[in-house]
This record gives structure tokens, sequence and C-alpha cells, in this order.
């Protein structure tokens, strides 16, 4: 999400030329110049600006999914094989158990253990894959809304602009001194660059929901191992007790 910030800010940063450009010109007729370049030179140059940086945005999005994607399929798949390995080892413990059971009190306490170790396990994966559903849901829906809340910024900053331009526009062709039209305009136009600002911190306390949903998580899978340690060692020591020794 880091790397989405330097191009949010460019959308700040795409009228900010655009404010030295009108207020440069001759010595002795800068307002006349911010007139006569309003319409070609400053409203081509900002449109075309937050185009640029729209595009981009869209683009680290997309790559943003798509590595976000490929992490959690990498993840379910290391969790995959960690299972499948931890299954296999039970079996095995399992079958030297039975090898090792002679009467039928201690066969019957070795049916029991493993019914229990395979419930804990049962338990403990439940709990896990819930903890990190709820985990990938949270995540899922704090990103949506961050898009939504960083789309209306960038909505109401184009709108802002569009604005400021047209009342720009309106202002030199009706006969507003060219110097209070420009003065009116840089106003408007820093009005808007700080709405999105504020717009854009607000946007950013996705970190903060991230940050709640990890400990959340954290929290639930720490319970899942202590309650399958629990269970595990209730096991070992029922068939301990069983078997004698």
């Amino acid at each position: 999400m880091n790397k989405t910030i330097p191009v949010i800010v460019g959308f700040v940063l795409a009228v900010g030329p655009a404010l030295p450009a009108f207020a440069q010109g001759t010595t002795t007729q800068p307002s006349v110049n911010f007139c006569t370049r309003v319409s070609r030179e400053i409203n081509q140059q900002v449109g075309q600006r937050i185009l640029e940086r729209e595009t981009k945005l869209k683009e680290r999005r997309g790559e943003r999914e798509t590595k976000l994607k490929e992490r959690r399929d990498d993840r379910q798949e290391r969790l995959r094989e960690y299972r499948d390995r931890r299954d296999l080892r039970r079996d095995e413990h399992y079958t030297k158990l039975e090898a090792r059971a002679t009467t039928t009190a201690q066969k019957a306490a070795v049916v029991t253990f493993q019914q229990a170790i395979e419930s804990a396990v049962s338990a403990r994966k439940a709990a896990v894959d819930a903890a990190n559903s709820a985990f990938k849901s949270g995540l899922d829906t704090a990103i949506v809304n961050r898009k939504t809340a960083v789309d209306a910024a960038i909505a109401t900053l184009k709108s802002s602009l569009d604005a400021a331009m047209a009342k720009a526009k309106s202002d030199c062709s009706s006969g507003v001194a060219p110097a209070t039209a420009r003065e009116a305009y840089r106003t408007a136009v820093e009005n808007a660059r700080k709405k999105f600002q504020d717009d854009m911190k607000a946007a950013e306390k996705i970190r903060d929901t991230v940050k709640t949903l990890q400990d959340t998580r954290h929290a639930a899978l720490k319970k899942a191992l202590d309650d399958f340690k629990m269970a595990v060692e209730k096991a070992r020591t029922d068939l301990k007790a069983a078997l004698g020794k």
C-alpha cells in the first residue's frame, strides 16, 4: 500500500506546475498573460498531468492486486503442505503405537488417544482457517473502502479544478480584471489541493484497521495453539495412565 502514496501525492502535485506557470509572464502584463493562457496552456497542462497520474494509479492498483493474490495463494499452498506433512507424521506415529499395543486394553487406549489427537487437530485447523478467513475478509473490505475514499477524493479534486477553470474563463471573458481572475483561480486551486490532502489522510486510516485485524488474527492463532497443546497433553497423559507407563 505504501507504493500507492507517491502516485496519490502526484495528484496534489499535478496542479502545482500550473500555479507558477500562470503567475509568470512579462513584468508589465502578468495578469493579461494569465487570461491569454488560461484556456490554452493551463487547462491542457493540468488535465494532462492528472490523466497521467490516474493512469499510474490504476497500474499500481493492478500490480498490488496481483501481488496480493500471489501471496495469498503461496501462503495457502505452504499451509496445505505443512498440514499434509503433519498428517503423515501422525499416521506414522499411530502405526508405531498400534504395533506396540498387545492387550485389548492397550489397543483401546491407543484408539482413544488417536481420536483425541485427531479431534484436537480438527479443532485447531478450524480455528486457524476461521482466523485467516476473518483477516482476509476484513482486509478486503478495508481495501475496498480505501479505494472508494481515494476515488472520491480524486473526483472531488477534479471537480474543484474544473470549477476553478470554468470560473477563471468566465471571469476573463466577462470583463473581470485579469489580476482578480488570476488570484481567484489561485485561491480555488489551493483550496482544492488542501481538501484533497485532508481526504487522503482520512483514507490512509486503513493502516489502523489493518493493525487491528493483524492483532485479532494473532490472538486467535495463539489461542488455537494453546488449546491444541492442552488437548494433546491431556491425551498423552491419559494414554500413559492407560498403558501404565
